[in-house]
Parts: C-alpha cells; structure tokens; sequence
C-alpha cells in the first residue's frame, strides 16, 4: 500500500506559475496602456494645443498713414510740443521704411531773461521742421491680456536720418528709437514711439551736438499695396 501511496502522489502533475503580466483584470489578455483612450477622448474635446500661432494681423505688403504728437525734450533747447505725422511701408512682416515729418517750437527760456534786460532777443523763437527717413524692424511680437481680451502688439526698432530744419541746427540729423504698436483691429492701430534725434545745434554763441527725445503716441490707419 505505501508503495502505490507513493506511484500516484509521484504521478500528479506540478502546477504551472500563472503569468499575471498577461492578463488583466477585465480578463482581457493585453495589459492597458497607461492613457484609456477614452479618458484621451473626453480630454481632447476641453485641452487646446499650445505652440506657434498665426498671427491675426499681417503688414506684409501693407501701407500705414500716421498721426501723432507728443513731447519733444530738447538737450540743449527748451522742451516743447511735436506734432506730425508718418507713412510708412512694409515689404515684408518684420522690416519696412517710414518717412516722417513733424513741427515743433524751437526756443530758448533761459534767453528770456537776459532779454527783457538788454531790450532785444539773442535767440528767436520759431517753428522747426524736422523731417527724418528711417529703416522699421520689427522682430518682437507680442501679446498683452486687458480683462477677457488680448492684444496683439509688435516692437519696433527704428535707425535713420534727416534734417531739422532751423537756423539754430546745422548738418544732418540721426535718429534711432523704439516703439510698441498695439493691433486693435486689420486696420487700425496705436503707436507708443520714443526716438533719439541727435543734430548739432547753436545757442547763444554755444555749439554742441544735442540729444533731442521725441515721445509720441498716435493712431496708425492701414492700407494693402498689393506688393
């Protein structure tokens, strides 16, 4: 009897491991990815995709015709108000040319004592033409949240030259600057500009090369060109 006891029990099969990697819970035979792509479908329908977005205003072979004024803040005359305007062109979305035209009063306050004292007037007061060519490039774009809005915006660098035209400047004059141009809609825009215009400039038997800081804002109206 110990003897067949022994035969059988021998004789019994040995359990198999089970591989639990291979089945899930479900009783399916493939392990579940780690995104259910029906989470990934309920999700898809809320979440946007972030990155590089067009732009909503394009100045590529757009014409624009501005209106500003603002400070004019002379360094070696008194400060006073500017006012003019611009036309400028864009021949591609980051580089274009303006040309801009302004008046402003050239005076001297600092004179004004010296001639109420001797009765006559060393240095005359008068309007000043300034008119300048310059390069625009704009490699920054921008945008700024008001509220529940955003507006878009461009930054702007501008280098050039031209003339003011006055008695008490002499030469060419160059200027540089940076602006910020708010884009409301396809058509019309607002412009902060601060530039430097450096020309040499006379006053009172004085001559020096003068920094002049021209801040103005203004509205920008927009035009195809079909270039």
């Amino acid at each position: 009897m110990a003897a067949a006891f022994a035969r059988t029990t021998w004789a019994q099969p040995v359990p198999q491991a089970v591989d639990v990697a291979s089945e899930s819970p479900s009783g399916d035979a493939s392990v579940p990815t780690c995104l259910d792509q029906s989470i990934t479908d309920a999700l898809g329908h809320r979440l946007k995709r972030r990155g590089v977005q067009k732009r909503e205003f394009l100045k590529q072979g757009k014409a624009e015709i501005l209106a500003h004024g603002g400070l004019f803040a002379s360094d070696l005359l008194s400060s006073s108000y500017i006012a003019g305007g611009a036309a400028a062109i864009f021949f591609t979305e980051d580089l274009g040319i303006e040309i801009d035209v302004d008046v402003t009063p050239i005076a001297l306050k600092l004179d004004e004592p010296v001639a109420d004292f001797f009765g006559d007037d060393r240095f005359e007061t008068s309007l000043g033409l300034l008119g300048t060519a310059s390069v625009l490039w704009a490699p920054i774009h921008a945008k700024l949240k008001s509220g529940d809005h955003i507006v878009h915006a461009d930054v702007l660098f501008s280098a050039g030259a031209g003339k003011l035209f006055h008695d008490s400047a002499q030469g060419i004059a160059a200027s540089g600057g940076l602006a910020i141009e708010l884009l409301f809609t396809s058509w019309l825009t607002f412009r902060i500009d601060a530039r430097d215009v450096i020309v040499i400039q006379e006053a009172v038997a004085e001559t020096r090369v003068g920094h002049n800081i021209a801040l103005t804002g203004g509205l920008g109206l927009w035009f195809p060109t079909g270039l």
